[in-house]
């Protein structure tokens, strides 16, 4: 029934290429040199009689034979790995990534409960700004992020559609005599679609007088914003969702809480092949809960910019 099936060793050379679009990649990551990863596809091509790459200067791509076989390969391999994931006693790594501001302000906070709940499960954090490409980077799991979408090809989740308002200290807003003395902390976004999430939105929306003198501050990460606002430096937009434990526990407190502005939407993003593996689905329930009992999740703006 597998006699033309070729050797594990030969399926596995063949997928990284067929994912990383180089041999030389590929051959990095198997810890192998280029000359043989260039030399086992060559003997696989034989074996089955096709060509599965067009190669060319500094990339490979692959031929309409080598796609089918790509796609197929990728898909045993995450079977074999999620079954061995689920027959075996040692201890297993969940790899999550997502934002700095995420991880800091709304999963750190909350993860104690799910080491509580599943004590077998080592937990890796990966923070950064820059999505995963969770068909290259084969550590990752599930990856948080932030935004529209769209993610073609991956399992999404949604998390939480937020909402922005402006918080500060208690001390900070008993001693702000007056609106226009304030000092405006915001985020300076990287990322292109944000420009309705400012304190130019956020006052459209309140009905407030714009100051005469506006006294402003940006930061270019979410996180740095909320900490200037726990350093009572001033009134602080932030998503409602990221601040949510700081204002149960009285650290912080909306100003003007009926005002609010539209965010974005969290999403949990994973591979199709991965999504049902025990590991990933037992994370992602318990990260549907921990959003669903937020508080601050589900709440629309009250008053929006037009």
């Amino acid at each position: 029934m597998f006699a033309r099936i070729p050797s594990p060793s030969a399926l596995r050379t063949f997928e990284a290429p067929a994912r990383l679009g180089s041999f030389k990649a590929a051959a990095k990551e198997l810890s192998v040199t280029p000359t043989a990863v260039s030399h086992q596809i060559r003997t696989l091509e034989e074996h089955l009689e096709i060509p599965l790459f067009v190669r060319r200067t500094r990339a490979v791509a692959l031929t309409e034979s080598g796609q089918r076989l790509s796609e197929a390969v990728h898909q045993a391999f995450q079977q074999i790995t999620m079954a061995l994931e689920d027959v075996s006693t040692t201890e297993t790594v969940l790899t999550v990534s997502t934002t700095p501001a995420f991880a800091a302000l709304w999963l750190v906070p909350r993860l104690s409960r799910f080491e509580e709940r599943y004590p077998q499960l080592r937990f890796q954090l990966v923070a950064s700004t820059a999505p995963t490409d969770l068909e290259r980077d084969r550590v990752v799991d599930v990856s948080v992020r932030y935004g529209t979408g769209p993610y073609p090809s991956l399992r999404a989740h949604a998390l939480a559609d937020e909402t922005f308002g402006a918080y500060a200290t208690p001390d900070y807003i008993r001693r702000l005599e007056r609106w226009e003395d304030a000092e405006l902390v915001e985020t300076a976004w990287q990322q292109p679609g944000f420009e309705d999430v400012s304190w130019d939105a956020w006052l459209t929306a309140s009905g407030l007088p714009r100051p005469t003198k506006l006294r402003s501050r940006h930061f270019d990460q979410e996180h740095y914003v909320v900490q200037a606002g726990l350093a009572s430096q001033g009134l602080v937009l932030a998503s409602s969702l990221l601040v949510g434990d700081l204002v149960g526990r009285g650290w912080l407190e909306p100003y003007r809480p009926e005002t609010r502005i539209a965010g974005r939407r969290y999403t949990a993003l994973s591979l199709p092949s991965r999504a049902s593996s025990r590991k990933v689905s037992q994370f992602l329930e318990w990260l549907e809960e921990e959003a669903a009992g937020d508080a601050s999740v589900g709440r629309r703006p009250t008053r929006r910019c037009s």
